[in-house]
């Protein structure tokens, strides 16, 4: 297999299977203080959703 369809057949798989956006995700973290502060906040406000969700249901 060439090169070039090796990178397109790699793009693809992780392009479908969504790694490529947690890759740019980090990339992009890493440059930006805000971006890593705001997604920060918003893994802590969802994980305290759920266990607040959690203690209300009595599991």
């Amino acid at each position: 297999m060439k090169q070039k369809e090796r990178d397109k057949l790699l793009s693809y798989v992780l392009g479908y299977t969504g790694v490529s956006a947690l890759i740019a995700l980090t990339d992009s973290m890493r440059r930006s203080k805000t971006l890593t502060v705001m997604v920060v906040i918003g893994l802590v406000g969802v994980l305290s959703f759920f266990y607040f969700l959690l203690n209300i249901g009595g599991v």
